[in-house]
């Protein structure tokens, strides 16, 4: 039962969380005018608002396959797990304060304040790629540990070097492919996002490499057989003591 637990977060807030992404279009990129952002905003502050409410049921999703992972984990990389886990669920959920409170009050929305509460949204997502690597990293090393599949460890590893690499989006200019709140954040970092703890809650709910098949055998192993030296239970008698 407790190995149905993961998955079931884990497909739980793969479907929550992609769902929220699509129920929004993304905010207008950091090019644009205030102008543009309240515009988008009125058109859709009730999905926007709708969002908040799936991106609250996926974190609650998402703490439970942390909560799992951090279980399999020793070290002191244990602990930088602990603290990228924290970091995720944070700048998730106050980028969504932002999103969904800037939805409370369209028509009276100042062009000023959207822009610039929008600017913050879109520059949280650069600033997720850290915290990503710090909750990515340790479970690489624990999978080349045994701790978790080498297929997890791959994904792992993928996910690290793509949030690396994409954390030039902190200083990406304008318009471009690699602007903060962009597509490289949104298209790319986005689904890899949702597919790696995807990942992690189906390998939590397969059996966990190492000790327990080895204890297991020793369990069923036969006790009785005799030994090298004759001395086991159906060892014969010694001819000595038979006279």
């Amino acid at each position: 039962m407790e190995r149905r637990v993961p998955i079931a977060a884990g497909v739980t807030f793969a479907v929550l969380y992609g769902v929220a992404l699509a129920t929004v279009p993304p905010l207008p990129r950091i090019g644009e005018s205030g102008l543009a952002v309240v515009a988008h905003i009125n058109d859709n502050a009730t999905a926007m608002r709708t969002q908040a409410l799936l991106v609250a049921f996926a974190a609650l999703a998402l703490v439970v396959v942390l909560s799992h992972v951090r279980s399999r984990l020793a070290g002191a990389y244990a602990y930088m797990f602990t603290i990228g886990s924290a970091l995720v669920l944070t700048k998730i959920t106050v980028a969504t304060w932002f999103t969904a409170g800037l939805a409370l009050h369209p028509s009276e929305l100042g062009s000023a304040t959207a822009r610039t509460l929008a600017d913050v949204v879109s520059m949280s997502m650069p600033i997720l790629t850290v915290a990503n690597i710090m909750v990515a990293a340790p479970v690489l090393l624990a999978a080349n540990e045994g701790r978790f599949p080498r297929w997890v460890g791959i994904a792992a590893a993928v996910f690290t070097v793509e949030q690396l690499i994409e954390t030039i989006t902190i200083i990406g200019p304008p318009g471009s492919f690699i602007s903060p709140g962009g597509p490289m954040n949104i298209y790319l970092g986005g689904p890899l996002f949702v597919a790696f703890f995807l990942a992690l809650g189906v390998a939590l709910s397969l059996p966990e490499d190492g000790g327990e098949d080895t204890d297991a055998d020793t369990l069923d192993a036969p006790t009785d057989a005799p030994d090298e030296t004759g001395t086991g239970p159906d060892a014969p008698a010694d001819e000595s003591s038979e006279r």
